[in-house]
């Protein structure tokens, strides 16, 4: 009798040694169990889309890169450099400033907007808007000599022209001081030119 029991004690404990080998690879198979009603969703990363557009689009046309300013002067904050092609959208303006048209524009940048001026004449479809300063009233030269038109604001600049007494001057609004006078900005034969606001009277 013992020696027709040995087998199947064999057997059987090789069935033991197998299933001890094959239930843990199922159970690590197995898929995740979904959560039940009672319990939460695990987190989902967000997705992060770019906001709609501000306006219709235009297209930056300078080769060597567009300064986006903080004001509309060339002395204002430089907040980024556009690139030639990149698509920016216009919102208010243009605005006179520096002898040149402005338009504010905000761009997409860093996961987010930044907005800024540009110099209207080189984002494409804006017309320009720079070969004639803002209607701002007139100033008529008033010196018996002449008044000097120089091609910056101060005396350390170059003579263009000089305007006759009674010549009726076409400012763009924009002055500033230097060697103690106010140099107002004019726009003359398609030049930006500068006199001292002295020798004039506005009409």
């Amino acid at each position: 009798m013992a020696r027709h029991r040995t087998p199947i004690l064999v057997m059987a404990i090789l069935i033991g040694v197998l299933a001890a080998l094959v239930l843990p690879l199922t159970a690590s198979a197995a898929p995740p169990v979904p959560p039940s009603a009672g319990e939460a969703a695990p987190p989902q990363p967000p997705v992060i889309t770019a906001p709609p557009a501000w306006a219709e689009g235009t297209t930056v046309l300078a080769p060597a890169g567009l300064r986006l300013r903080e004001g509309p002067t060339l002395g204002s904050r430089i907040l980024l450099i556009l690139n030639n092609g990149e698509t920016v959208y216009p919102g208010a303006g243009p605005v006179w400033g520096s002898g040149m048209s402005w338009t504010y524009v905000r761009v997409w940048r860093w996961g987010r907007w930044v907005e800024g001026f540009a110099a209207t004449r080189y984002l494409a479809n804006q017309g320009g808007g720079e070969t004639t300063p803002p209607p701002v009233g007139g100033l008529r030269v008033i010196t018996p000599l002449g008044l000097r038109a120089r091609t910056g604001p101060g005396l350390g600049y170059g003579i263009y022209t000089v305007f006759r007494q009674g010549t009726v001057l076409q400012p763009t609004g924009t002055t500033q001081w230097a060697n103690g006078y106010e140099w107002a900005q004019v726009f003359y034969n398609g030049q930006y030119l500068w006199v001292a606001k002295a020798f004039t009277r506005e009409v």
